[in-house]
């Protein structure tokens, strides 16, 4: 935003003429004659600047305007998934106001249609509406919906191993078993999001050579990413790709069917708490627990913040309690590991101690 000086300025500069002064050279206007001369509309645009004077337009289009364009920012600037779950809802608030203009009263009231959804969704959909208003009118909404800190879910890789043999026996859709259990492997051995699983082309794939990859298109944020692959799966995806074209969907399946056939796998091998993020979540717990450096892990998974990342530093039951035991100075390793006591019991004379 400029200053009033810097107004001034440019008004002079594209100002035709000088004031005559008598008995002296034209003269620039002063800055007090400019602002009595400037129309008032004039002056409070050069004050507010561009993205002022895009909120004040805004107060003058009808909803039959403002909500399209601002569906075309959100189109331009962000993900697909984001602009088409604003949009719909976005939509539903637009018909709730009808022709009056929106406020974030409206707003909250409109939200109070979703009072009995999961916190999670409900602070998702007032992030969307404060978005819109901070687009319309620099506000934001005067509410604030706490969020359960809920760790990521640890699913067994033997629970894994029941879902794929499940799939191999499947009695029908037999045409498609192989893609089903290269899915879940790629899904649990790259950390892909059940999204960009369904985004993937045969040619984001690097197959050849001693460092095959995925090369992840604009993935959450809108970031690219290279996800390194295990010989394993470069292997299957290798075989499976063989005869496609570059061009064609990998897997054939959009982000919401991945989802609910993962829902209903994983009910008919008996592990119903497996859902297409699961293979997310167990890829960042194993590359974690073999020690994998974290900052490496959240390249890997693709987080804007290392502390989402660190949500997966929680451990098992099992994993707490082996730990606990390592305090104790008679802990001795699991078999396998050797005799030698972990811990070295530490005697101390009085002369050390001083």
């Amino acid at each position: 935003m400029l200053d009033i000086e810097e107004i001034i300025h440019h008004i002079q500069a594209l100002s035709p003429y000088k004031t005559e002064v008598s008995g002296s050279s034209p003269e620039w206007p002063t800055t007090s004659r400019v602002l009595e001369q400037l129309p008032i509309r004039d002056l409070l645009m050069m004050l507010l600047g561009e993205q002022g004077r895009r909120k004040l337009d805004n107060q003058t289009k009808t909803n039959k305007q403002l909500f399209p364009d601002y569906y075309d920012l959100v189109e331009a600037t962000l993900s697909h998934s984001y602009f088409y779950e604003s949009k719909r809802l976005l939509e539903k608030f637009r018909v709730f106001i009808g022709e009056y203009p929106p406020t974030t009263e409206l707003a909250v009231k409109f939200l109070g249609f979703y009072k009995d959804r999961k916190p999670n969704t409900k602070a998702r959909y007032a992030y969307m509406l404060s978005a819109f208003f901070n687009f319309y009118n620099g506000q934001r909404l005067p509410i604030k919906i706490k969020t359960p800190k809920i760790l990521p879910q640890d699913v067994p890789t033997e629970d894994f191993e029941r879902l794929e043999e499940a799939l191999r026996g499947k009695k029908t859709h037999k045409k498609t078993i192989e893609r089903d259990i290269l899915l879940v492997q790629t899904g649990r051995k790259t950390g892909l999001r059940a999204g960009e699983l369904a985004a993937l082309k045969v040619g984001d794939l690097q197959l050849k050579g001693d460092d095959p990859s995925i090369f992840v298109h604009e993935g959450k944020g809108l970031k690219d990413r290279v996800v390194p692959l295990i010989p394993f799966i470069r292997d299957k995806l290798a075989s499976f790709t063989s005869k496609m074209s570059r061009n064609q969907s990998l897997f054939g399946l959009a982000r919401k069917t991945i989802s609910m056939k993962m829902i209903t796998w994983s009910r008919k091998a008996g592990v119903p708490h497996i859902h297409a993020h699961s293979m997310r979540h167990n890829a960042a717990t194993s590359l974690l627990r073999a020690g994998v450096d974290l900052r490496v892990v959240q390249e890997i998974l693709g987080h804007q913040s290392l502390d989402t990342t660190m949500r997966y530093l929680h451990v098992t039951s099992k994993d707490k309690k082996e730990a606990m035991r390592r305090l104790d100075p008679q802990y001795r390793k699991p078999s396998g590991e050797g005799s030698t006591p972990w811990v070295q019991p530490v005697t101390y004379s009085k002369e050390e101690n001083e």
